[in-house]
């Protein structure tokens, strides 16, 4: 069994390509500066990011093993750690210094998106749509018996007892640990992307395989869904479709308990990178008819406010200061 997973995380992680000059620019976007270059330096830098794929590989892995092997959960500090489970504030028990001495080492640690300005041509055939609900963007380390919660600054949220291996006093392992992306919501963790699981590293594998590998163990694991007592946090994970127009407009239709926030969009053969990276784009729900052409429920339409796709993202990134990595290239240029 593993010899064949081996050999199949093998096949994956090889020969993909990306077509630099496969632009899809959408007609409303040319009546905005820059944009058509945006473009252009959009699909430049997906080319560049899968060459970078190539090269580094040992590098990364050691750091993320490092992630899961924090020194906050040396024998000196377990009796401190434990007081920590499942606080809000772990800041009142840690105080400040000790809260900055780990911040640097989970900080920037995620793989974060890009607006997709624009569209590749291989849209519908190598990449994925996922759902992302309204909440707080967390990477989740269970190690040790403790799970912990950081989010993008890398200050940490939350320690809790969880079942993810590795995250629980019952399940002490020297070489067990989970590395997680989620979102949280009111003790909610949606799985967007999995790093590791009980000592297996996935992310240096392509998107497409982590979740097969990722819905796998959900599968496997139904009691993560089920909020108890002593487990009061739960895990679950979210829906996602190719990204062929009928696939995405059948999505969009789906019944969800939580508010959608946007639609995540990942290159099929991405792998896990810290960082803004071109091959995860992001858009809001209202903009799937504009710029994909793919209709959505009128309670979605109803947040575009008047706007165009392209008004909004220039008058959100000037809210937000937002500079993405595509205005440093066109910067550089």
């Amino acid at each position: 069994m593993d010899d064949d997973l081996d050999a199949l995380t093998s096949k994956l992680s090889e020969g993909f390509q990306v077509d630099p000059t496969a632009l899809g620019e959408h007609p409303r976007y040319s009546q905005f500066k820059n944009l058509t270059k945006t473009a252009q330096q959009q699909a430049k830098r997906r080319q560049e990011a899968l060459e970078r794929q190539k090269n580094g590989r040992f590098e990364k892995l050691m750091k993320l093993r490092n992630l899961a092997y924090d020194d906050i959960t040396s024998d000196d500090d377990e009796e401190v750690s434990a007081k920590a489970e499942d606080a809000e504030n772990v800041a009142a028990i840690f105080g400040d210094a000790e809260q900055r001495r780990h911040r640097g080492k989970y900080a920037d640690q995620l793989m974060l998106s890009e607006w997709l300005v624009d569209i590749p041509e291989s849209l519908s055939t190598e990449w994925t749509m996922v759902m992302a609900p309204q909440g707080k963007r967390t990477l989740v380390v269970a190690s040790r018996g403790f799970t912990t919660s950081y989010n993008k600054a890398g200050r940490q949220m939350s320690q809790f007892q969880s079942r993810l291996p590795g995250g629980s006093s019952k399940g002490k392992g020297g070489h067990s640990w989970t590395i997680l992306d989620c979102i949280c919501n009111n003790h909610v963790y949606y799985v967007l992307d999995l790093l590791s699981w009980n000592g297996h590293e996935y992310h240096e594998n392509p998107f497409d395989f982590r979740q097969f590998m990722l819905q796998s163990k959900l599968e496997e694991s139904p009691e993560l869904a089920v909020s108890t007592t002593g487990f009061r946090n739960v895990f679950v994970g979210l829906p996602k479709c190719a990204c062929s127009r009928e696939a995405m407009e059948e999505l969009m239709q789906t019944k969800i308990t939580w508010r959608l926030d946007g639609l995540l969009f990942y290159h099929n053969s991405v792998i896990y990178e810290p960082g803004q990276s071109a091959l995860v784009g992001w858009l809001k729900p209202w903009m799937l008819p504009e710029i994909l052409n793919v209709p959505v429920p009128e309670k979605y339409d109803k947040e575009s406010k008047g706007q165009t796709s392209a008004q909004y993202i220039e008058n959100f990134n000037r809210k937000h200061h937002h500079t993405s990595q595509i205005d440093k290239s066109m910067e550089q240029d």
